[in-house]
């Protein structure tokens, strides 16, 4: 929230499961927002600059999931983030380098506040990936860490249900940070929250959240 006017940024974060099939959708909700989080773009390297097509008055930054120096590229696209501003609600907006192909992250300057927004897109709940989310959170803890700003905001798809290992490290990260899982904490661990739903087995999951520092 900016302390001269009060107006309050709206942030968005959207598994889209293919830009191009969801760009009507993400489109309207452009409208509403200040800042959008894009999971699963489902873009080659050559179609990030298809982000800025969302909406003329947002500038964006992205990243592809797909390795095509080989010249190949066997199956559909997949993975990929991207994140999206509109240009007028912010005083100044960089984008900060991240190693990590799964997250891109922007400074983001209001009245004399600056703030980071990070955009997350997780690997499955599976044993053998807990080692790259571990990176992942402590390339974010670095970040911040080297940034030296206090206000920090990272959303998107964690691939993280309450309760499971990747949830259960999630928020054991948010403890060592003195960060809050702030979807979780609104909402309550116990609330049946759901995010995600899987057509192939009926089940519904609460991957998604939102880290944030704790208000000063």
């Amino acid at each position: 929230m900016d302390k001269n006017n009060h107006k309050t940024h709206k942030i968005m974060s959207f598994n889209c499961k293919s830009l191009k099939r969801s760009m009507d959708c993400i489109r309207l909700l452009s409208t509403q927002v200040d800042i959008i989080a894009l999971q699963e773009t489902w873009l080659l390297p050559t179609e990030v600059p298809d982000l800025g097509l969302v909406n003329i008055d947002f500038s964006y930054f992205g990243k592809s999931a797909m390795d095509i120096s080989s010249g190949l590229l066997h199956g559909r696209p997949y993975g990929g983030v991207g994140l999206l501003w509109k240009n007028d609600s912010f005083q100044s907006v960089s984008v900060i380098p991240c190693v990590s192909e799964r997250i891109v992250a922007i400074k983001v300057s209001v009245a004399e506040r600056s703030m980071l927004f990070f955009n997350v897109y997780r690997p499955t709940n599976e044993i053998d990936n807990l080692c790259e989310l571990v990176e992942c959170l402590s390339e974010i803890s670095a970040i911040v860490e080297n940034e030296n700003i206090e206000s920090i905001y990272v959303l998107g798809d964690f691939n993280a249900h309450p309760g499971q290992l990747f949830g259960n490290e999630l928020l054991s990260f948010c403890a060592e940070q003195n960060w809050l899982c702030a979807d979780i904490e609104r909402l309550g661990i116990d609330s049946k929250s759901y995010t995600y739903t899987s057509d192939a087995h009926g089940t519904c999951s609460w991957l998604d959240h939102c880290l944030t520092t704790m208000a000063p």
